[in-house]
Order: C-alpha cells, then sequence, then structure tokens
C-alpha cells in the first residue's frame, strides 16, 4: 500500500469517514464524509522527526538509553528502514513524513534549487521561501509553505472535522512547515534568538514565555554539560583545519544564541514549547484528534558541526534521551499519545 492511501486510511479510522486516496499531484484536501469520531480513537498524535539521527548511531547508542527513546523501543522499531528517495536533506525528508508522498511530488526537492524563472535576487530557491515576497535588497526571506504541493495529515485531520488542532513546531523552519502544512493552527521555529512564526502572524502566550526562559538563559549563560562515563571513550580533541572538535561540552557564553542552537538546549527548548503548546491549547482533551509535530534540530546542527564520534553527540543524544523523557509522561500516562519516530 502507498503511502499516501496509508495515511488516508489513518485518518480514516481516526475520523471513522471512508476518506478518499489523494492524488499524488492533489493541493487540496478532499472533502471527508463523516464527521464522527470512535469512542476509542486517539486524541492526540504526536509525530516526532530527529534530524541526522541515522540507524547506525541510533544503534551506537541504543543500549545507553534510559528515557524517552528507552520507551520509544518498547513499542517498534525499524533500524533499517528503506529510504526511497535520493536527497537526505532535512527539507525533503520532512516533506514526506506526514504527506505520504516522495519528494518528485510534493515539490520539495531539496533544500535549495535553481530557478531561472526567479525574476528578483539570486535564483536559489530555498525550499521553504515564498520568492513572490522577495525584495530588492532585503537580508531575509519570507518563511512560507508555497513549494509544498501536497497537504498533511494535520491538513486532512482539520479537513475531516474542522475542531481537530494542527500545531507544528521545530528548530528549523522547513522542519516545522513541511510536517504542519498549510492550513496550520500554530507554527513555530527558531530564528535568531527565539522562536518565531510565519510573517503577519503573532507569537502566541506559550511562545512567549518560551522566548523568556530562552532570554533569562542567553543573558546568564550556562554551565557545561556533565560527561557521563560512557562518553569519555569518545572524549578526546580531534584537530580539523582551524578548528578543535571531539571534545566540546556546549557551554554556553552570555549573549552566544548561536552555541545555543547547535546545543542540546535548542531540542530541550522545542520539546519545552511543545508543552507548553498542549496546555495552552488543551491538545487531546477535545472531542476530535489533535496532532502535534515536533521536529528536533540539534542532532543535525551537532552532527554537522563536530561529527558523530565526539564527546559532543555523545552528550547530545544523552541530553535528548532525558528531555524526550521529560516530555512523554506529561500526557501519556492518560492515554492521550500516539507516536510516530
Amino acid at each position: 500500500m502507498s503511502r499516501v492511501k496509508s495515511l488516508a486510511k489513518f485518518v480514516a479510522v481516526l475520523m471513522a469517514t471512508a476518506l478518499p486516496v489523494i492524488p499524488a499531484n492533489a493541493q487540496e484536501v478532499p472533502s471527508a464524509v463523516s464527521q464522527q469520531v470512535p469512542a476509542n480513537a486517539p486524541r492526540l498524535i504526536v509525530a516526532i522527526a530527529i534530524d541526522q539521527f541515522s540507524s547506525d548511531v541510533f544503534a551506537q547508542y541504543r543500549q545507553r538509553f534510559t528515557g524517552g527513546f528507552a520507551r520509544l523501543t518498547q513499542g517498534a522499531v525499524f533500524p533499517a528502514g528503506y529510504q526511497s528517495h535520493a536527497a537526505t536533506e532535512t527539507c525533503p525528508g520532512h516533506s514526506t513524513i506526514l504527506t505520504g508522498n516522495r519528494p518528485a511530488h510534493t515539490g520539495i526537492i531539496a533544500n535549495s534549487w535553481i530557478d531561472q524563472s526567479v525574476a528578483v535576487g539570486p535564483k536559489l530557491v530555498y525550499c521553504a521561501e515564498d520568492v513572490a515576497q522577495r525584495s530588492a535588497g532585503a537580508k531575509d526571506y519570507v518563511a512560507s509553505t508555497v513549494h509544498l504541493l501536497v497537504p498533511t495529515l494535520g491538513e486532512w485531520m482539520k479537513q475531516a472535522n474542522p475542531a481537530a488542532r494542527n500545531i507544528a513546531v521545530s528548530g528549523k523552519d522547513r522542519g516545522a512547515l513541511m510536517m504542519g502544512g498549510h492550513n496550520v493552527d500554530q507554527v513555530y521555529w527558531w530564528k535568531g534568538k527565539g522562536f518565531a512564526t510565519l510573517n503577519g502572524r503573532d507569537i502566541g502566550p506559550a511562545a512567549v514565555a518560551q522566548n523568556d526562559e530562552i532570554t533569562k538563559v542567553l543573558a546568564k549563560g550556562a554551565a557545561e554539560f556533565p560527561l557521563p562515563d560512557y562518553c569519555r571513550r569518545a572524549d578526546r580533541a580531534i584537530k580539523a583545519g582551524s578548528a578543535t572538535i571531539g571534545n566540546g561540552h556546549f557551554g554556553l557564553k552570555a549573549g552566544d544564541a548561536n552555541a545555543f542552537r547547535t546545543s542540546p538546549r535548542l531540542d530541550r527548548a522545542t520539546l519545552d514549547l511543545g508543552l507548553k503548546l498542549v496546555d495552552e491549547q488543551k491538545l487531546g482533551k477535545g472531542a476530535v484528534p489533535d496532532v502535534l509535530s515536533v521536529s528536533l534540530s540539534a542532532t543535525d546542527y551537532v552532527g554537522h558541526g563536530t561529527g558523530t564520534e565526539g564527546a559532543e553527540m555523545c552528550i547530545q543524544l544523552t541530553q535528548l534521551d532525558m528531555a524526550l523523557g521529560d516530555f512523554f509522561p506529561v500526557w501519556t500516562s492518560a492515554g492521550l499519545i500516539t507516536v510516530w519516530c
């Protein structure tokens, strides 16, 4: 069964309706037949993506996990899943997770591509950029889902029943936007020194509170993370050009927002924002299922910055395991959560 059909069937089960299969090139969500919800349907679906978390790194640390990852491994684990599209970049990958389509159909063929028809600025187009809103001399782009050609799970659910809420958070705009889609109630991603949202939208109370917490951390700085005993074998300095990697413990100097972003603190902040949104929006408390998409980006930033075999990645995965462990029990004890990872 294709991923499109699988997702459509999943929504149909959630909403107790026979949703039609969405064609690969569909840009609109087909109408649902019924808005009835079975009594045993989950009330909150949480989709979690961990950027650059490869199967070999998962296998390397699997026996060390005691928190959230340990909980996830009690379910179904496919450590050698086959990825059937070529570009393993963030944007095309995230465009497949909740759409059921490959990048050839989602319209997201890479993080960036060349478009000779672009009239303003460079011909290079970013996957989460609205090129039509470019202005000459602008130093920033307008984040958008304009290039995403197909609907997401959250959009299907809202079409089946408008009361369903579709919310997405990430350390990257492309992570949040590609999982949330066009019709999203709230969407946030890290930008600069805190979480931002789409142009024309106000930052909600949950994001304001999270940004206030981040501002306080940045003002003071923070100590290094503790080094677990099993990380000591990886804690050695390696020269990489003019840089030294392999023995970093993520100490944070006051005001260094970039160091915050490239550390376990980013994932913790993203998950904390997700929890605040669960409380603020009362996700999982309504009569129909809601969906919360969470894309965690720090593993990717750490991997690109220092590789996967040093103390940095060992600390990152340890801290992420702990953060996920704090993230789940808040609602899983109430039977409100289904996790895709």
